[in-house]
């Protein structure tokens, strides 16, 4: 039996890259100059905006951007 590999959604993503960085999700909005609502699974942050989380975070920028597209 195989298990089928499943994608998390992008705003649990997100969450989870903030606890490895050590950050509440309040901190890195700051950081970012957005409001906490990113962390919704029905926003999607304009490109500028992922931009800026994806370096905060330390994140790949073209993973991010996928799944943020395929969310």
């Amino acid at each position: 039996m195989f298990a089928l590999a499943c994608t998390p959604r992008f705003s649990r993503y997100l969450r989870d890259a903030c606890l490895n960085r050590g950050l509440s999700v309040a901190e890195v909005a700051e950081q970012v100059g957005v409001s906490q609502a990113w962390e919704s699974d029905h926003c999607r942050p304009r490109a500028e905006n992922l931009w800026a989380l994806c370096r905060t975070l330390r994140l790949p920028v073209r993973a991010t951007r996928e799944m943020a597209a395929n969310q």
